[in-house]
């Protein structure tokens, strides 16, 4: 039987213990949960058990596409990447975002997603081509960096293939390691760490069909034509990346380019992708140190790339780092790095390479960020940033300043980027408008307009109450679910804000009208968004089998509680909407910790949830297609 449009047909699974190598239909998980993050999830369910370690053999890495990779101009082409991480306690389930091209040469490779497990006695890679697998040895790259282990594969196999490999920081199971793919793609959440502990270096894809069909050709060209309209321009702005003639755009595949993604060449000649949070992460403290600009920000973030730590969760360690040396709790002397040199080039290699080797000092730090404190005693356990989430990462759309995201943070195992976007971009232009600057056109009466189409009414759009906010986190939840099962770009989807349109909001239906133009199937919005709950579910599902306690575990950083909002690393004003429309500002709020546990009570009615636990139901879990995982979780006395 032919696969359906959007889809190989196949997943791959490889077993490095015993070189096993098998397929799997994609129908029997496709049908249910899409691609992606669903794919993901179920195959994860079916195979990693609850006690099974982060780094253990038996937990297993899914990488896994969605039904719209491959196909041009829409920006599908990201991928999932999914597995128990080790850079929380307790380890649980965690996934990670990528974009680049490797996930869309996995599709024209045959694939629809890889599953790996067990682990391998010796160092190796995988070279997946012609609907085959190959498991090599990859001794001569062990050691070497992820850009280096890269461009060699590309050397020895050409400069086609397609490569996701680990640094050292993975090979010695930092905590807090990345994968690294072509265009500089990087997967964070620690999943790096677990291909280290598989001795699995690399995995390198070669494809040789470069189209996909869809079901109707005519449709979707329509839909390409609409699109490119939709999004004409760029989305969010450079936010401050290193600008002029030596950066450039860098373009996913089959993406239309109209973002913020761009690559920048040093004068030095080195170059790499230099976007977003991995590009801000070391500039301010550069730029104090060195009196202004300078390209060392860009130096400290391919030496995360080729080391391969995560960006984010460093950000957040070095405040930690320089709170503790101006308590005098840490010198340069006590950690062999020069904290008094922050901000300098010498330093960020020194800390990149003492915890991606585990050397000294860095084999502290090499555990993670709370466990390093801990170590550290009470006063080191004090320095820590009211920035930081539970999954020791930074926060810069947290609920003192946008409600809602509380219920985003405290429900997720890590920062759940994808959903605090869809509030803080949108208030982000809104802001530009209330400024005044040139060509801002997210007015008030646009923003309620988004919040009463998207959101649930116009409630979710006042930042003054915590009213209507429940109801815009599960609306929010459930369509960025669906949005990475897909996998569609978060810098491009969902379409909630038009510029060059007569009242400026978007549609809510045109994912479901691209997939159904793929596939052939038709699907409504309300639909698609059913979906997105079942995905939704199915990974709270696997959160509580492995220990979390529904409304016990849904809580936020007591200091959120606490700690009044001084300032915002992002939007300095702490300005949203207020009632009515009107301009407030969230300086000096916290979260209101009886409010916000009346927002789970109407949210947990909302998902039709145990209210008093938070644990899911079976009779819902059954009625939104999960009743295998309703009986799995009802025998462990985990749903009521």
């Amino acid at each position: 039987m032919a696969p359906r449009k959007g889809y190989t047909g196949r997943i791959l699974q490889v077993d490095l213990s015993s070189a096993g190598v098998t397929e799997i239909p994609t129908g029997d998980y496709g049908e249910r949960f899409l691609g992606g993050r669903g794919i993901g999830a179920k195959l994860y369910w079916d195979q990693v058990p609850p006690e099974a370690g982060a780094l253990d053999p038996e937990n297993c890495l899914v990488f896994a596409t969605g039904p719209m990779a491959g196909y041009p101009v829409v920006g599908g082409s990201r991928w999932q990447v999914s597995g128990k991480s080790p850079a929380v306690t307790p380890e649980r389930f965690s996934y990670s975002n990528l974009g680049g091209s490797w996930g869309a040469e996995l599709k024209f490779a045959g694939y629809d997603a890889l599953v790996v497990q067990g682990r391998s006695p010796g160092p190796v890679y995988l070279f997946i081509h012609d609907g085959g697998v190959e498991i090599r040895d990859a001794s001569a790259l062990w050691g070497k960096g992820a850009i280096q282990a890269r461009e060699l594969l590309k050397g020895e196999l050409g400069s086609s293939v397609k490569v996701v490999t680990i640094g050292p920081a993975a090979e010695n199971r930092v905590t807090i390691a990345t994968i690294l793919a072509d265009n500089d793609a990087s997967g964070s959440g620690g999943l790096g760490a677990v291909l280290g502990s598989k001795n699995l270096k690399a995995i390198v894809v070669k494809g040789t069909k470069k189209a996909m069909a869809v079901a109707d050709p005519e449709r979707f060209r329509k839909l390409e034509g609409e699109f490119r309209k939709l999004r004409k321009g760029i989305p969010v702005g450079i936010m401050g990346f290193m600008e002029g003639p030596r950066a450039k755009k860098d373009v996913c595949f089959g993406c239309l380019g109209n973002c913020a993604r761009m690559t920048y060449e040093a004068e030095n000649g080195s170059k790499g992708k230099f976007t977003c949070q991995a590009a801000l992460f070391y500039k301010d403290r550069a730029e104090l140190f060195y009196g202004g600009p300078t390209e060392v920000p860009f130096f400290a973030t391919k030496l995360c790339d080729e080391y391969g730590l995560d960006t984010n969760t460093l950000s957040v360690m070095l405040l930690w780092l320089w709170r503790c040396y101006r308590a005098e709790i840490l010198t340069d002397e006590n950690t062999g790095m020069p904290l008094s040199q922050m901000g300098s080039l010498e330093f960020i290699e020194s800390l990149v390479k003492k915890v991606s080797l585990r050397e000294g000092f860095g084999d502290v730090l090499a555990q993670g960020l709370f466990r390093a404190a801990e170590s550290l005693g009470p006063g080191a356990q004090e320095q820590l940033s009211d920035y930081v989430t539970s999954s020791a990462q930074r926060s810069d759309y947290e609920p003192r300043l946008y409600i809602t995201t509380g219920l985003f943070f405290a429900m997720e195992p890590r920062v759940p980027i994808q959903q605090l976007h869809e509030i803080s971009l949108l208030v982000g232009r809104w802001v530009k408008w209330v400024n005044k600057e040139e060509g801002a056109f997210v007015s008030t009466d646009v923003v309620r307009s988004i919040a009463k189409r998207f959101w649930g009414g116009e409630m979710a759009a006042d930042f003054s109450t915590y009213e209507g906010k429940a109801l815009a986190a599960k609306m929010i939840q459930d369509r960025q679910y669906v949005k990475e099962c897909l996998v569609f770009c978060d810098w491009l989807w969902p379409i909630t804000d038009v510029e060059f349109a007569a009242d400026h909001v978007g549609d809510p239906t045109f994912e479901s009208q691209v997939f159904a133009a793929v596939t052939g199937e038709e699907l409504d919005e309300e639909g698609l968004y059913g979906l997105g709950e079942r995905v939704f579910n199915l990974q709270r599902a696997i959160l509580v089998r492995e220990g979390h306690r529904g409304r016990e575990s849904d809580t936020l950083p007591e200091k959120w509680f606490t700690q009044p909002l001084k300032n915002h690393p992002v939007q300095p004003q702490c300005l949203v909407p207020g009632k009515g429309g009107e301009v407030i500002c969230r300086k000096g709020e916290v979260v209101d910790r009886e409010q916000f546990e009346k927002m789970k009570d109407e949210y947990y009615r909302l998902r039709q949830w145990d209210v008093a636990s938070g644990l899911q139901t079976v009779s819902r879990l059954q009625e939104i297609g999960l009743a295998d995982i309703a009986q799995e979780l009802e025998r462990r006395g985990l749903a009521k």
